[in-house]
């Protein structure tokens, strides 16, 4: 209830009493109607689906990093013949059982009519109701990811909201209790669709590596890494067309976008920068950790499937192999769909990106050559 207040003050504060402030109360009253729906639906999963509680979640794969690195692509190549317990975009929107039941129809219907595209190819990353997405949008249903941020007038706010980004530093209830849902709707989820193995994307949830390593002992955690001076302009540019998409970039000021391209700079430097930070100082298990540098998707698609197969222990069906095998044939020849601006467009410099995140602008920044791989 907090984020709505603050979210209905914040609309105040940029638009006042205009056209624009009768819009975004209304997203607000209906997000909060969708919130009250999905809370009374997971309560009644617990009288309606009471075995769901009792699913053991095993060996789930997270795939962590910053945006843009590679994350998109390597959930869509290990989800794509449907073998993971992987959550399509309606599923991560109704994540109870109960809910699910009444919405299905629905979702069938719109599906059948091709009106199931939620956020055009044309912004950089298309959302449909059917598509699989990633996992890391669960967490919108207890407010504790940087979505929250980004996609509603809270991203062009003065305040920072580092609360929501640095999930390991929250105090250890909050952490552990957040960690504890999500794992809740990994059950269901298995449960629903009779298939075990999670393979999830959850790029932001690079800030809650520590937390997510605890709640799952046995998970794996594939950690994309691409430079920054290329993720950023795409980054910032998905940002941009995907709030256009939704509630149109007209509505905001040049100083409120500027304002709003600023943050999301800052929390970028903050998500490589924890990771490093980590790695370096032996606070995390590297055993369970496979880092994959984003030029190698381009140039070793095959070999970086299988070290990912062998370091997970997924065991991938022919129909997967022959596809990733099909994809590894395509990707020199791969063109970019949608429009995308350069840093200076945002205000951002390529010396201020290389100045800021110089820890990275070394050789070999995760010592990935003393062990036999190739660095980014």
């Amino acid at each position: 209830m907090r984020l709505y207040k603050e979210g209905l003050a914040v609309s105040w504060k940029l638009f006042g009493l205009s056209r624009n402030f009768v819009f975004f109360l209304g997203v607000i009253l209906f997000f909060m109607t969708h919130s009250a729906f999905t809370a009374a639906t997971l309560f009644l999963d617990r009288f309606f689906f009471p075995k769901f509680r009792k699913v053991k979640v095993r060996q789930p794969v997270f795939i962590i990093g910053h945006p843009r690195s590679g994350t998109t692509f390597i959930h869509h190549l290990f989800t794509r013949t449907g073998e993971m317990a992987s959550f399509a975009t309606w599923q991560l929107l109704f994540p109870a059982l109960t809910a699910r039941i009444l919405v299905r129809p629905i979702v069938r219907l719109l599906t059948g009519q091709s009106q199931a595209v939620l956020i055009p190819e044309t912004t950089g990353h298309q959302i449909a109701l059917d598509a699989v997405e990633e996992e890391e949008m669960l967490f919108l249903h207890n407010h504790d990811t940087q979505f929250t941020i980004i996609g509603t007038p809270l991203g062009f706010a003065e305040k920072d909201y580092r609360e929501i980004r640095f999930h390991d530093l929250q105090p250890k209830k909050q952490r552990i209790r957040s960690a504890l849902f999500l794992q809740s709707i990994f059950q269901r989820h298995i449960y629903d669709t009779g298939k075990t193995r999670i393979f999830a994307q959850t790029h932001f949830s690079t800030h809650r590596i520590k937390t997510l390593m605890e709640v799952f002992p046995d998970a794996k955690f594939i950690y994309m890494h691409r430079m920054p001076e290329e993720t950023l302009p795409s980054y910032l540019s998905l940002n941009f067309h995907t709030l256009d998409a939704l509630w149109g970039m007209h509505r905001f000021s040049g100083r409120q976008k500027a304002n709003y391209y600023n943050r999301r700079y800052e929390a970028s430097l903050e998500l490589y920068r924890y990771f490093y930070d980590l790695w370096h100082n032996h606070e995390l298990d590297r055993e369970r950790i496979l880092i994959v540098p984003y030029k190698r998707l381009r140039r070793e698609l095959m070999p970086v499937f299988e070290e990912i197969v062998a370091f997970t222990g997924i065991k991938p069906s022919a129909k997967l192999r022959n596809a990733v095998a099909l994809q590894a044939g395509k990707q020199r020849s791969y063109e970019r769909k949608h429009a995308m601006s350069t840093l200076a467009d945002f205000g951002i410099s390529i010396d201020r990106v290389r100045k800021d995140f110089a820890f990275l602008y070394t050789d070999d920044p995760f010592g990935l050559r003393s062990k036999g791989r190739q660095d980014a």
